[in-house]
């Protein structure tokens, strides 16, 4: 039991790494929008076909953006 733990960990640590996993989704859209403001999050949604692109560049999924416009919408609504 104990081996299997230490690969788990290894073979974890190996994955985040080198780059292919990504733990925590929600981590990626805190990181886009934790300190927003909301003129900032205006212009986002604004500009948002640029902001897509940019995006995908970064490697993100459309879920993930979707979830980012979510969060910019909550935003730039809030007073």
């Amino acid at each position: 039991m104990l081996l299997f733990g230490l690969r788990f960990a290894y073979k974890r640590y190996l994955a985040v790494s080198g780059g292919y996993l990504f733990p925590g989704r929600k981590s990626i859209v805190k990181r886009e929008t934790h300190l927003l403001t909301k003129p900032q999050a205006k212009r986002r949604l604004k500009n948002w076909k640029s902001m897509i692109r940019i995006y995908r560049e970064k490697g993100y999924s459309y879920p993930t953006i979707s979830r980012i416009k979510k969060r910019l919408t909550k935003i730039n609504a809030e007073s």
